[in-house]
């Protein structure tokens, strides 16, 4: 027989699995995700040169964790087609892992919100938001000539636009609540517009990706409405309206290049992007990129006060 060919890889083969393994939860348990929000509060609050009391951010990081895993702690039919995708059959195989997901993160929300010393703002803040989203699943609309009542979801291309306002409404209006800053403020006002933008350009990439299920189910989101390649052009365009909001302050040599370092990435993101691309790169590089701005706003802040 044969001997067997030595792997060339440094990482011993019994490490692959676990790394795997580990690699799945984060990213299908969209751990990167809710430690991207919380950065993204983290580093707009540094581009104010204010200190934000890391329970701010450790909020923002279980709440992200909690609605975004409580669909798949659900029940799910565990007869899955073959060609189903990795991220859908992840879920839907742990799903007794996200439902402590959702319950640790449910208990840790109750307990930061409730001794926050922000709470009579957070309260405010949250309220709109969760009428956000009751509007958007439940019939708050009338229905057109007597037909059955809508949500917010029905009106066509209203889904992005919603994932853009709240995204950037938690991770700058939020920390500039909790430090007293004016919403309409130019550091405020300018951050959340990019912010918003930048938003909407990765949750075109996501929109694109789940096009033809969209169109099955009726779902008419901007690629839908718009067809795939004007799709595409829509979100490069937002990639351009968020580069081309200088916020003030930063330094021209220094901070504002670093800036551009996430905008490029998105830009080739948002250009490769393909339905057929794997659900690592959705999850691992679409995601990833808020994590990527929120570094770079962070070091650019950074250069701010020194």
């Amino acid at each position: 027989m044969p001997e067997p060919v030595a792997s060339s890889s440094s990482t011993p083969w019994y490490w692959r699995p676990l790394f795997w393994a580990v690699a799945d939860a984060v990213l299908y348990g969209n751990g990167l995700l809710a430690a991207a929000a919380a950065a993204l509060v983290a580093a707009s609050a540094r581009y104010w040169q204010q200190p934000l009391p890391l329970s701010v951010p450790g909020l923002v990081f279980v709440a992200t964790l909690l609605v975004y895993n409580l669909n798949g702690a659900r029940r799910h039919n565990l007869r899955l087609p073959p060609n189903v995708p990795a991220r859908r059959r992840w879920i839907v195989q742990h799903r007794p892992l996200l439902l402590v997901v959702v319950l640790g993160s449910a208990a840790a929300v109750l307990a930061l919100y409730f001794t926050s010393p922000f709470i009579e703002r957070l309260t405010w803040f949250l309220a709109h938001l969760a009428l956000l989203s009751l509007a958007y699943s439940w019939p708050v609309l009338p229905g057109r000539n007597g037909g059955r009542r809508r949500g917010l979801r029905d009106i066509p291309g209203l889904k992005t636009l919603l994932i853009g306002y709240v995204w950037s409404a938690v991770t700058v209006w939020l920390p500039a609540l909790c430090l007293e800053q004016s919403l309409v403020s130019a550091p405020v006002g300018l951050l959340f517009a990019r912010r918003f933008f930048f938003i909407l350009a990765i949750a075109l990439v996501f929109d694109l990706r789940d096009i033809s299920r969209d169109r099955r189910a009726g779902t008419a989101t901007l690629p839908v409405l718009l067809g795939y390649e004007r799709g595409r052009y829509v979100a490069l365009g937002c990639v351009v309206a968020s580069a081309s909001l200088v916020l003030p302050g930063l330094p021209l040599t220094t901070g504002q290049w670093v800036l551009a370092v996430p905008t490029l990435l998105t830009a080739l993101v948002v250009w490769f992007a393909e339905e057929a691309r794997s659900d690592y790169y959705f999850a691992l590089l679409a995601d990833g990129l808020l994590l990527v701005q929120a570094v770079a706003l962070y070091v650019a802040a950074t250069m701010l006060g020194t």
